[in-house]
């Protein structure tokens, strides 16, 4: 019998919050499955000396999301090393996908991002014009983040986009276009006001507010402004402060170590591309004044699905809030849509659900870990909400 622990190469950029987190997803899986021998590769600059070379020659699995510059060399390797299987986690290196059958593609849902955004400017109320900004580069996520965007706004709301390049390859260099101040400060003036301005991330939506500052445009008044990453490098050196849609990083990360590890054991994951979906909005002071019930709500949700799976009740977040259980019984359902108790099994479901799809834990010890103490009771609610039993879905997963 062959112990040898299979040796994986994890190459993800952290000189970002989209990075840092993928990666947290990473560990997260590696840490409910040790075993293997990882290698991170965090930059170019490791590949530039050769240590990714060096690595793969005697790997067995390589999650990579590092795309810039390496496409070429990345094909090479994969090419070079039939044996080795991969999972990309970046829109640039799809066509490694279609080309070997030991690669799996896991992007991020650039289409419901935009959508999101939509659906919060929507919230906030009617305004007289809606933008998006690329960036100098129009990358390919970016390319998406639009058409949600655009698909989901008001009937016959103005979407203008700003400029930047048609498009972007494998070869360009993120760090190397910037935004013109001068152009984007002309396109801000030009848009009726009040508008809304998604910035396809973070970055692109703090040049937003940089310029409406230097320019003496009202934020949020005369422009309200949302990025996404939630990257706190940024939002919090904005003012005010950038509000961002947190994307579903970690939860990338997770699922891709996971469709590696099923590949390491021989299984065959789908090969269609498996999109990420779920943002979470924190709203600052870029888009909105925040309500103090907002902010009730919100500390609330946070303990909620920081801590549903440790077995808390309804009582435990009261105390976190420290507020009565009527005031935030009253402002939970006027938010949230639903009970304090119907978030905390909304929570617990979820990750039932994920835990069946993607670990071989037996079911009841699942239950357990998600804080449901009664099995039939569990039964009961998960079958309610996916109309079927655990096993049922567990199996259909393949």
């Amino acid at each position: 019998m062959n112990n040898t622990r299979p040796k994986v190469i994890v190459a993800i950029p952290t000189n970002g919050n989209d990075g840092r987190e993928q990666l947290s997803g990473v560990f997260d899986y590696i840490n409910e499955h040790p075993g293997w021998e990882i290698q991170i590769i965090h930059s170019r600059t490791d590949i530039a000396n050769g240590i990714l070379e060096s690595a793969l020659e005697s790997a067995n699995g390589f999650i990579l999301s590092i795309a810039y510059g390496i496409t070429r060399f990345a094909d090479r390797l994969i090419n070079a090393n039939p044996r080795l299987k991969a999972v990309v986690t970046n829109d640039h290196l799809v066509p490694l996908v279609d080309k070997y059958p030991n690669c799996r593609t896991m992007l991020i849902d650039s289409l419901s991002v935009g959508r999101d955004a939509a659906h919060y400017f929507g919230a906030l109320g009617r305004f007289a014009s809606y933008g998006f900004v690329h960036g100098a580069i129009r990358y390919p996520w970016s390319i998406e983040r639009e058409k949600g965007f655009r698909s989901a706004l008001p009937r016959k709301a103005s979407l203008l986009v700003f400029p930047g390049a048609e498009s972007a390859n494998a070869t360009n260099d993120p760090t190397a276009p910037v935004i013109s101040h001068n152009e984007l400060g002309r396109w801000l003036e030009g848009l009726p006001k009040p508008t809304a301005v998604f910035g396809a991330n973070d970055l692109f939506a703090s040049e937003v507010i940089s310029v409406c500052e230097r320019l003496g445009l009202k934020v949020p008044q005369q422009v309200s402004v949302i990025g996404c990453d939630n990257d706190p490098l940024i939002f919090a050196n904005t003012h005010p402060a950038l509000t961002s849609l947190q994307l579903p990083f970690r939860e990338l990360g997770y699922r891709a170590a996971a469709t590696l590890g099923l590949m390491l054991k021989g299984k065959e994951p789908p090969r269609d591309t498996v999109r990420v979906s779920g943002t979470k909005l924190f709203a600052r002071g870029s888009s909105t004044a925040i309500p103090p019930a907002t902010l009730l709500v919100e500390k609330a949700r946070e303990y909620i699905a920081a801590h549903a799976c440790s077995g808390i009740r309804t009582s435990d977040v009261i105390a976190h809030c420290g507020v009565s259980r009527s005031l935030l019984d009253m402002r939970f359902r006027q938010i949230a849509g639903k009970s304090i108790l119907e978030d905390i099994l909304d929570v617990r479901l979820s990750e039932v659900k994920r835990l069946l799809g993607e670990t071989d834990r037996r079911i009841g010890q699942i239950g357990h870990d998600c804080g449901f103490n009664d099995p039939d009771n569990l039964t009961r609610l998960f079958r309610k909400r996916f109309g079927m039993s655990m096993r049922e879905y567990r199996n259909r997963q393949g």
